[in-house]
């Protein structure tokens, strides 16, 4: 406690003002001193008396009031309006955070909402495209606009329209949906048949587009030949000989040449050499006059042609190109004459071809 210059003010320390008040009703105030509020204690005047008004004791234009300390009931009555706002806000934030929750749950529900809606929006989009699919389904098959009128074909050259809408079992009335490929694989059984392609032009046209195998070859069987094309597929056997090479040398039996399909793969080797030779004689234009192909040696194949009294050994299938050019001229050089040329030597190692007049 210090005392002011005017020797009438006490100035207190809040540890002071605690220990003056000893339950006695006593007013402090606050006076600014050097730019600092301290809390003071008005000692009365020996000149004041009980009746003087209170507003006397003090100098209001120095002084501050902050407050009277009636007594311990003040205090308690202090502490219990304290503790009712701290209540009150505890209450307070408990019902904003209810409400919060709330309002999350609530928000929570309506997008639940939302996303079964979108759901259930879903799920009847679909339900209403599969009866749309359905109905679409049913019509095409059942209405009478989607009945075959036209069947075309295209591509046949050996085997018949006619056989080919025969092989495919497709008639005019029936439905153009009901068929599938097994149509395809109907027509294939004709050997001379590669490749088939069908297409539907609605609303009543269909369209088959085959490619056939080309007759290559023939075999010589008992009393009929055997034609193939050039990967060894057996196409039919007939009793007409037609304007193809023989092969002679094959190792298949003629009961196999008749009711088999295809070459076995022994002799299909042997006819891959036979499409080397036969597709390089191509370029001396010959290719179309070989009325023989004989491979019974394997590594001295000839040929005879049968307009030029000629036969042509060819020996492998090595230096072919070389070998073509030889027989050319050689043909030109000895044209009419019967007999032999040999061009199955190794040209490279300085074998020369020559011709042997029978």
């Amino acid at each position: 406690m210090n005392i002011n210059k005017d020797g009438k003010t006490l100035v207190f320390s809040d540890e002071e003002i605690e220990n003056e008040t000893n339950g006695e009703k006593k007013v402090f105030v606050a006076k600014r001193i050097n730019g600092k509020e301290s809390h003071t204690k008005i000692e009365k005047n020996k000149h004041k008396t009980k009746n003087t008004e209170p507003n006397e004791w003090f100098d209001f234009t120095n002084e501050i009031v902050i407050g009277v300390n009636n007594n311990a009931k003040n205090k308690e009555k202090i502490d219990n309006i304290e503790n009712k706002k701290v209540t009150q806000k505890k209450k307070k934030t408990h019902k904003n955070n209810v409400n919060k929750q709330q309002t999350i749950k609530n928000k929570k529900n309506t997008a639940n909402k939302r996303k079964k809606g979108k759901n259930n929006k879903k799920i009847i989009t679909i339900f209403s495209i599969i009866v749309l699919i359905a109905v679409i389904i049913v019509l095409a098959f059942t209405a009478p606009i989607f009945n075959i009128v036209k069947i075309e074909v295209n591509g046949c050259n050996t085997v018949s329209q006619e056989t080919i809408i025969s092989l495919s079992g497709l008639k005019k009335g029936e439905n153009i949906f009901k068929f599938n490929n097994s149509v395809i694989n109907k027509i294939k059984e004709n050997q001379y048949i590669e490749s088939v392609q069908i297409k539907r032009s609605l609303p009543g046209t269909i369209k088959i587009t085959i490619q056939e195998r080309e007759m290559r070859y023939q075999i010589n069987v008992i009393n009929s030949y055997a034609y193939l094309d050039k990967n060894g597929y057996i196409l039919e056997n007939s009793t007409i000989k037609k304007d193809v090479p023989i092969i002679v040398g094959m190792e298949m039996s003629e009961n196999d040449l008749i009711n088999k399909k295809r070459l076995m793969n022994k002799d299909l080797e042997r006819l891959t050499k036979i499409n080397k030779i036969t597709d390089a004689s191509k370029a001396i234009n010959i290719e179309n006059i070989i009325t023989e192909v004989n491979i019974e040696a394997e590594n001295n194949c000839y040929l005879y042609i049968d307009s030029k009294q000629k036969k042509i050994y060819v020996g492998d299938t090595s230096n072919l190109t070389n070998k073509m050019l030889y027989i050319k001229k050689i043909l030109e050089k000895e044209e009419g004459k019967t007999g032999t040329i040999y061009v199955n030597g190794d040209i490279s190692s300085g074998f020369k071809p020559y011709f042997r007049e029978e």
